[in-house]
């Protein structure tokens, strides 16, 4: 009787063992799982970084492409002008018609008369998903770029550089949620030049501000979005409020 007894007694005792490392396995079976998710997402993310490495590269490109055929009009107009210069008659008579068809060219450097302002610029984007309460200073980035002629704006900065001089028109609309006030700045080159306070002064409402600034700018200036004091709440963006920037030149 007792001998059975002992072997119940290791019978349970193994059973025992076995409970526990079924328990142990198990749990470093959840353990990888979180393993293997957190890889996937991880993975998906660096897809995502890629596509938008790529987006930026193909930005730069573009805008290597337009300066390099700015140099190339600029090289033409200037030869153009050495060889009027270089033209000569007797008694200077051919010299003197250069020299007044040089009077009647439009200046190489006015950019009124540079041939690339032919080409329209003109941007629009939005955020794809709210701004968590801006700190002060922050700089608003619309990522989803719908329009963008003349390649100005870059969606991974939230900035406009002028492709060409001229005078530009840059509108926004912010929508601000519940018991939200943001103050928001259009900046130039560092310089504040517009801006409007959004504020739904109520627990249950919703604000949508808007303004738009007509500015003259040189070529290669910067005009971004950004907050001037710290924001209370979060800049509301969705599928049927669109919180947005946009711009083109007159």
């Amino acid at each position: 009787m007792k001998s059975m007894k002992d072997e119940i007694a290791v019978i349970r005792n193994l059973l025992k063992v076995q409970t526990e490392k079924l328990t142990r396995l198990k749990m470093e079976n959840d353990a990888l799982k979180i393993t293997v998710s957190k890889l996937e997402n991880d993975n998906l993310l660096m897809k995502d970084s890629l596509m938008d490495i790529s987006d930026e590269n193909k930005v730069l490109q573009q805008e290597v492409t337009n300066l390099r055929r700015q140099v190339t009009q600029m090289q033409s107009l200037l030869k153009h002008v050495a060889n009027v210069n270089e033209q000569e008659e007797p008694n200077g008579t051919l010299r003197e018609t250069a020299i007044r068809r040089r009077l009647l060219l439009p200046d190489a450097w006015s950019p009124s008369t540079t041939p690339i302002l032919t080409e329209p610029v003109a941007f629009y984007a939005y955020m794809s998903k709210p701004e968590p309460t801006p700190s002060n200073h922050h700089s608003l980035i619309f990522d989803v770029l719908k329009t963008n002629i003349g390649n100005g704006y870059n969606k991974f900065s939230g900035t406009f550089v002028a492709p060409s001089a001229g005078a530009y028109v840059f509108t926004w609309t912010i929508n601000t949620n519940p018991n939200g006030a943001h103050w928001i700045n259009l900046m130039v080159n560092n310089a504040i030049v517009g801006g409007n306070l959004c504020d739904t002064q109520g627990a249950v409402s919703y604000d949508s501000d808007s303004n738009t600034v007509v500015v003259v700018l040189s070529q290669g200036d910067s005009v971004n979005l950004r907050t001037t004091y710290q924001s209370r709440t979060d800049i509301y963006a969705d599928s049927y409020a669109f919180t947005t920037f946009a711009g083109w030149r007159l």
